[in-house]
């Protein structure tokens, strides 16, 4: 066996959410889906002098003698991809550095060596349409000339192709290894390419849900607005088509929903055990949530709560961000968007609710009161040997109910103040929830 050091440019790329597909797909259709993905990606990296020198069960390595042939063979593979199917991507690392080729007795040729493990640590961690690079030389647009045909559609800039990364520290590596996206998609907004690693913040939309907790997403067939339940079309991990009971009670925010509608969920046992759909969230509904994390770029994380206190987290892109005074912890108004495997739940239209009239101190305008909003309102009777009371809102008397204070200790009594998400109540009334103290006795309206 020979062992030669040689500099090349390596990259991997991988069928992204190939498990999934491989699910849907019979053995024969997954080798006739891997062999046109295979001889697409051969025909797009010889124009480059590149080869394929090894196949895994998910996708190839192949090598380059530079990092502009490996970078523009991943562009033109990443834009020809979609035309094989109409909705695959794949998830591809490149690397650029020295490794070393070894010949095998049966005269193949392999190769071992950081470079090579850098692009297929790329592959893994980055998610559908994202390109990764590293190579410590290059200069993002001074020293390596890219283009795409989605590029060109905009006149974009050498520059505008690259952004560069954090730091990635990775298992096998001692030191935090430098990192650059390619935005070759005509807007940072068709891909999250701000954050396109996989980490602990983006493999899930739904982070702190329990591992065996499974996010599907589905359809409303059918809903009773008069009884506040339903109906939700989807398809199973196993691809097979459902349906699932919902009661709005378990619908996020309280968001007001109609047949037809798209939803994101999870699956709870519910009375006698029987299976219903839980932390319901509609997508295109307006929602409050909290400024979790704001990159200097505008980029980061909104998170809201389920029925459960866990954390459901959506990712801002720059442009959705309309206001400049922003800032971390604060409350924000946006719309839920995408909901899809590959991209992740997304925020739209980010706007800041601190002037909003509906949200002011206590009394907003009009009589009714809108769910999900925050509202204020007084104490007007609690009952503390049996933990509920009512407040008066607007002209509005809302339920209260120990368990939804969020300091329990705090018992409330008559001329309390108390801040409160709007959730229906029974017969067209009103419940607080997430209830909190605001201003002890003294304060009327």
């Amino acid at each position: 066996m020979e062992m030669n050091p040689v500099e090349k440019t390596f990259m991997q790329a991988r069928i992204f959410n190939s498990d999934q597909s491989k699910k849907s797909m019979s053995g024969a259709d997954w080798a006739n889906f891997f062999g046109d993905f295979l001889a697409a990606t051969n025909r797009i990296i010889q124009p480059y002098s590149g080869s394929i020198v090894r196949l895994t069960s998910e996708g190839i390595l192949a090598i380059f003698e530079d990092t502009f042939g490996g970078v523009q063979a991943a562009i033109d593979l990443q834009e020809s991809i979609k035309t094989i199917d109409g909705h695959s991507s794949c998830a591809i690392g490149v690397a650029t550095g020295q490794a070393y080729e070894v010949t095998l007795k049966d005269d193949r040729v392999d190769y071992i060596g950081a470079p090579v493990d850098l692009a297929l640590s790329f592959a893994i961690r980055s998610r559908g349409n994202a390109i990764l690079l590293h190579d410590p030389k290059v200069k993002p647009g001074e020293n390596i000339k890219i283009h795409s045909q989605a590029g060109e559609v905009i006149n974009r800039e050498q520059h505008d192709y690259f952004v560069e990364q954090p730091p990635l520290k990775l298992p096998a590596f001692t030191h935090p290894v430098s990192c650059i996206s390619i935005i070759w998609q005509v807007q940072p907004s068709h891909f999250l390419t701000t954050h396109p690693i996989e980490d602990e913040l983006t493999s899930s939309a739904l982070t702190d849900t329990a591992p065996d907790e499974q996010i599907y997403f589905g359809r409303i067939s059918a809903f009773k607005k008069e009884r506040g339940f339903g109906f939700i079309q989807f398809y199973t991990e196993d691809q097979e088509y459902n349906e699932i009971y919902f009661h709005m009670t378990y619908v996020i925010n309280q968001t007001p929903v109609q047949e037809h509608d798209h939803v994101q969920f999870i699956i709870k046992p519910g009375k006698e055990g029987r299976p219903q759909a839980c932390s319901v969230l509609v997508m295109g509904s307006r929602m409050q949530g909290q400024m979790e994390a704001l990159e200097t770029d505008g980029s980061g994380h909104i998170t809201i709560h389920n029925q459960d206190f866990g954390l459901i987290r959506f990712f801002v892109l720059p442009q959705e961000l309309h206001e400049k005074n922003i800032k971390v912890n604060d409350v924000v108004e946006f719309t839920v968007g995408s909901g899809s495997d590959m991209e992740g739940l997304i925020a739209i239209d980010i706007k800041s609710n601190s002037d909003d009239e509906e949200h002011s101190e206590v009394v907003g305008s009009g009589d009714n009161l809108r769910i999900g909003s925050i509202e204020r309102a007084i104490i007007t009777v609690y009952f503390e040997d049996k933990g509920y009371g009512f407040a008066k809102c607007r002209r509005n008397n809302v339920y209260v109910h120990v368990s939804e204070l969020i300091s329990p200790e705090n018992i409330p009594v008559p001329g309390d103040v108390i801040e409160f998400e709007v959730f229906p109540g029974r017969d067209s009334t009103y419940r607080a929830n997430n209830i909190r103290l605001v201003v002890k006795k003294g304060l009327s309206l």
